[in-house]
């Protein structure tokens, strides 16, 4: 999606000639909606960025070594709650959950 805005906006910022119109033809011939084309273009003109700012709340998902220390304390514990892991590590309990199950 944010590879879409970059073209869009691109298309925008260069050719001046060229009306929303045809900007909005092209794209939908490649196969994009034309509501998806109009709203990237409307956030063109209000000047909002390409690309989204970072979100705030917990991460919805673990990456490399904290999915290897998540194992570690999760490995041959009865009585470890998944609600005290998750306050630990600072995820969501259903992440915890997903995560233990993906690992196995």
């Amino acid at each position: 999606m944010a590879d879409l805005c970059k073209r869009v906006h691109s298309m925008l910022g260069q050719n001046n000639n060229l009306k929303n119109n045809d900007i909005v033809k092209h794209f939908v011939q490649e196969g994009f909606k034309r509501r998806t084309i109009y709203g990237i273009m409307k956030r063109y003109e209000i000047g909002l960025p390409v690309e989204d700012l970072p979100r705030s709340g917990r991460p919805t998902s673990f990456k490399g070594k904290s999915l290897r220390c998540l194992q570690n304390a999760a490995a041959n514990r009865i009585g470890v709650s998944q609600r005290k892991l998750g306050k630990t590590f600072g995820v969501a309990e259903s992440t915890i959950h997903y995560s233990l199950n993906k690992i196995g």
